[in-house]
């Protein structure tokens, strides 16, 4: 279902949560996943992992075809992987910041349509928070 509002009609929040999400779509790489710390032993016998300072490692955590899978992100990429997790987190934040307004607008379009007074329902959907 389309909007009714026009872009200007829409808060300013809004316009700006829908514009730097689009740009970090249009702009930025984004990987969807966690970062994962381990640390493992490697099992020679004269390493310092077997007296307790183990290896540290960093995985990419991702929904990969329907399954979980836990990627190797080698020292050399972790900057920049990080980097493309933090973009991916941020639409979700933006996304879910628009999705919140839409859902207040709609309860409160349910209300004038029903012939209620849409203030109990704006105020029970509308956003608890500012635009990220």
């Amino acid at each position: 279902m389309k909007s009714r509002k026009s872009r200007a009609q829409r808060p300013a929040e809004e316009r700006h949560a829908r514009s730097r999400a689009v740009r970090h779509l249009a702009e930025s790489a984004l990987l969807r996943g966690s970062l994962v710390a381990m640390e493992r032993t490697c099992g020679k016998p004269g390493c310092h992992c077997q007296r307790g300072k183990k290896h540290r490692s960093l995985y990419l955590s991702v929904r990969w075809e329907q399954r979980r899978r836990m990627i190797y992100v080698p020292a050399a990429m972790e900057q920049t992987v990080r980097g493309w997790v933090e973009n991916a987190q941020e639409v979700d934040r933006l996304v879910d910041f628009v999705s919140q307004q839409c859902l207040a607008q709609f309860c409160a379009e349910k209300e004038k349509h029903l012939g209620r007074s849409p203030s109990a329902a704006v105020s029970a959907a509308k956003p608890r928070r500012k635009p990220p």
